[in-house]
């Protein structure tokens, strides 16, 4: 198993169990034997990224020769594979993605590649390869982020040995691997033959999916060959090369060019853009990421006055429509509910702004529940997509996650209510997180929670860069969020974090597909959304400016949030 990186807690498929390796070759050493078997199974239980930086730091010294003793040769395949896909391999600039200690990078090099890139998570690792001398730059980045250091199109060819397995690399890196290969450059990847046929970790249907959007189509597809000839005999594996197409990057929105103008013409030092435009697959994903940092406390008590009063919210109405759907985590409380309660009608209708969010929430629901709960997404922007939901009586609108406080004013947010109370019926119920005011120490640092905080809110930056062809340079920002009281309005007393990601020195930008330049100065913050936050009285106030009656008000242990159950004001009493 060369070496990897990954961000994810969790990579293991429950549906899929990792193999067991007890057919060890007399051939092998029983020493060597042992060892592998406890690397393997460390390999196998990763769930962070520590759990990863600390095995491949032990296992760097007798990385090569363990791979020898047991007759690896996947980097050697896939070096072939690619090789064939040029006439001048050493004009080449190639990605070595996963290269631990630079087995792939020397198998390219044998057939004449020069210009070679070395990418891994481990330094322990990379020392091995330098001490090669066959790449020109080495690298230290995770695949289960945002490859930030490499410009769009930035290479001919990419490989990676190894690098999807249980513990290691997401499938969703394949769409940073696709992003810096050129269109007309190749991608070569080892896969085992049960991990595809399985769809484990999700790497088939990741492919698949590219393929489907116009942003590869493969190329060659060798026979199965052993895996592990010394250590696994029966697994076996197949090298897979795809072309990377002129289709792979899907035209901007006219919304978002829009919304990127009027935020880079404004003067004064800060640029702001409405937060809806930071979603897509990757920012759902790197969303996903930030929410589960230790200083980020919003999910945690939303989950636990849900888990509390799941049954309660769900027992009028097995009809759920969650407005910005995200991930599944917390609508699967209440239908886990819904069904320990006999509900055999229950419904969901997801809504999201991102396509591929929508996709990755309805196919986690349909593998856990079946056909027990029915699923119609609805894909669009809150205002677009309001008018499709149902009109049936008696809904759940679910509005989570404290998205209520990401509107641009108090009055907006009163509007978009308003909005949602002209589509309820009289038996419909509207259920919309609140997160609280609070030491604003704890809220600060929730917004300035380190990298993974960091990484999301560059994203609408980075979306600019990779979308708009802009030259933002994105390791020049810091985390610069703000919190501070808002002008009282109509009986609220709201205070409002103001998302910021701020340049450190100054920055001369071109974005072509607006054919606009910008000059950043140094302390110039570009702001990607606010969160507002709210006292108790605020939220029956806020309601009742909106034609809505607050019916229950919930709040977690430590009361910094509030799950408010809302009705029509002309709604039966009960």
């Amino acid at each position: 198993m060369p070496s990897m990186s990954s961000s994810r807690e969790a990579t293991a498929d429950p549906g899929h169990q990792p193999p067991t390796h007890q057919a060890v070759e007399a051939a092998l050493d029983p020493a060597v034997a042992a060892r592998l078997e406890r690397i393997w199974q460390r390999a196998y239980a990763a769930r962070t990224r520590d759990d990863l930086e600390s095995l491949y730091a032990e296992w760097a010294a007798s990385y090569d020769d363990d791979h020898a003793a047991i007759g690896f040769f996947g980097h050697r395949a896939t070096a072939e594979v690619l090789g064939r896909r040029f006439a001048e391999p050493a004009t080449a600039e190639v990605l070595d993605a996963g290269a631990g200690t630079g087995a792939g990078g020397s198998a390219l090099r044998r057939l004449g590649f020069r210009q070679l890139t070395a990418l891994d998570l481990s330094a322990e690792m990379l020392e091995r390869a330098r001490a090669k001398g066959i790449y020109r730059s080495l690298h230290r980045a995770d695949l289960g982020q945002p490859l930030d250091l490499f410009a769009s199109d930035r290479f001919d060819g990419v490989i990676l040995v190894g690098v999807f397995s249980y513990g290691q690399a997401p499938a969703d890196a394949l769409e940073e691997i696709v992003r810096v290969t050129r269109p007309g450059g190749w991608i070569a990847f080892t896969l085992r033959t049960d991990f595809y046929a399985t769809n484990a970790m999700g790497v088939r249907a990741a492919m698949e999916r590219l393929e489907r959007d116009g942003a590869w189509k493969l190329a060659e597809l060798t026979p199965p060959q052993r895996y592990l000839p010394g250590k696994d005999p029966e697994a076996q594996f197949r090298v897979w090369c795809f072309e990377v197409l002129a289709t792979k990057r899907a035209a901007p929105t006219p919304a978002f060019l829009d919304a990127v103008r009027a935020a880079l013409e404004q003067p004064g030092p800060v640029r702001e853009l409405d937060h809806a435009h930071i979603w897509d697959r990757m920012g759902s994903r790197l969303y996903e990421q930030y929410i589960r940092s230790e200083d980020y406390y919003l999910t945690g008590c939303e989950l636990e006055v849900l888990g509390v009063h799941a049954a309660q919210i769900v027992a009028d109405s097995p009809t759920l429509v969650e407005l910005g759907c995200g991930s599944a985590r917390k609508v699967r409380v209440l239908l886990d509910a819904a069904l320990a309660m006999g509900e055999e009608r229950i419904a969901y209708l997801p809504v999201d702004v991102s396509a591929g969010a929508l996709a990755a929430t309805c196919n986690e629901l349909r593998e856990a529940y079946g056909e027990r709960v029915r699923i119609a997404p609805i894909q669009g922007l809150f205002r677009q997509a309001l008018a499709e939901i149902p009109a049936e009586r008696g809904k759940n609108l679910l509005f989570f996650g404290s998205s209520i406080g990401n509107f641009a004013t108090p009055a907006a947010t009163m509007a978009f209510l308003a909005e949602l109370r002209e589509l309820m019926t009289r038996e419909d119920q509207l259920v919309v997180g609140f997160d609280l005011q609070k030491d604003a120490r704890v809220i600060l640092r929730a917004y300035n929670a380190g990298g993974v905080n960091l990484a999301f809110f560059l994203h609408m930056v980075r979306r600019m860069n990779h979308q708009l062809g802009a030259n933002f340079d994105l390791q020049a920002f810091r985390l610069g969020s703000t919190y501070e009281a808002e002008p009282a309005w109509k009986g609220l007393e709201t205070c409002c974090v103001r998302l910021r990601v701020v340049s450190e020195r100054a920055q001369h930008v071109y974005v072509p597909a607006l054919d606009l330049d910008l000059q950043l100065a140094a302390g110039d913050a570009i702001q990607v959304g606010v969160s507002r936050k709210v006292r108790t009285d605020d939220i029956h106030r806020l309601a009742a400016l909106a034609g809505l009656r607050q019916r229950t008000l919930w709040l977690d242990s430590r009361h910094y949030f509030a799950v408010a159950e809302l009705v029509r004001d002309d709604a039966p009493v009960r």
